[in-house]
């Protein structure tokens, strides 16, 4: 008797199985793609099971709604930022060394971290829903803390000046490199060139230490006798 060959089964049968954390990180990973270039309106569970090669009810399995994608996306964005902040001053003993390395290191300019940054762009326009709200104020707080250890550690020391609290000094970096990030992508001739670049971060680690910046004064009117 014949035996009849079935062609192979396609649709969610299909699908490979994976591990529940390989899962989770391919779908981020779609995740990342999709809300950068449509943002979180114009996302859909099932554009993000489609970027992902999974059915909607496979992405239901790990994430119970787009919303819960979405928080879990800007966690991963931090975490992601702040492993990379640990592994870059690592190497490095003195806190002000680490903080130059740091200012050097904006997340939305880093090859791989920047493509988070349109994500938390996304986000900042979502924060009349309170679980966004939520995990963007988690996101800049884990930041906030992060910095306000190493600056409070370079006070220790004597290398920042200690007339000012620490967390008010992480946070000003803070706003400068959202201030950053946000002009960054408009590509505005002259505004992120090296030589401007350089010169911003001097200007923080002279605000940080207490020195004065540079700054050549234009003469003033002269007086009649």
């Amino acid at each position: 008797m014949t035996r009849l060959r079935l062609a192979p089964r396609e649709g969610p049968a299909a699908i490979p199985r994976l591990p529940a954390g390989e899962r989770r990180a391919q779908l981020l990973e779609a995740a990342v793609q999709c809300f950068a270039a449509h943002g979180y309106r114009g996302t859909t569970t099932e554009r993000l099971a489609r970027a992902a090669g999974i059915s909607e009810p496979v992405l239901y399995r790990h994430f119970p709604s787009k919303q819960a994608l979405f928080v879990a996306l800007l966690e991963h964005a931090g975490r992601a930022t702040l492993s990379e902040w640990r592994r870059a001053i690592a190497p490095l003993a003195s806190p002000m060394d680490k903080l130059r390395v740091l200012l050097r290191l904006n997340p939305a300019a880093h090859p791989q971290l920047g493509r988070f940054y349109r994500i938390i762009f996304h986000a900042q326009s979502e924060i009349s829903d309170p679980l966004i709200l939520q995990a963007l104020q988690q996101h800049y707080q884990r930041y906030a803390a992060f910095l306000t250890r190493l600056i409070r550690s370079a006070q220790r020391v004597g290398y920042v000046r200690k007339d000012v609290l620490a967390s008010g000094m992480a946070w000003q970096l803070i706003h400068a490199a959202i201030g950053f990030a946000f002009i960054k992508p408009l590509a505005i001739p002259g505004h992120a060139t090296p030589a401007a670049v350089e010169q911003a971060i001097c200007l923080l680690l002279e605000q940080l230490s207490g020195t004065e910046a540079r700054v050549t004064k234009r003469p003033g009117p002269r007086r009649r006798r």
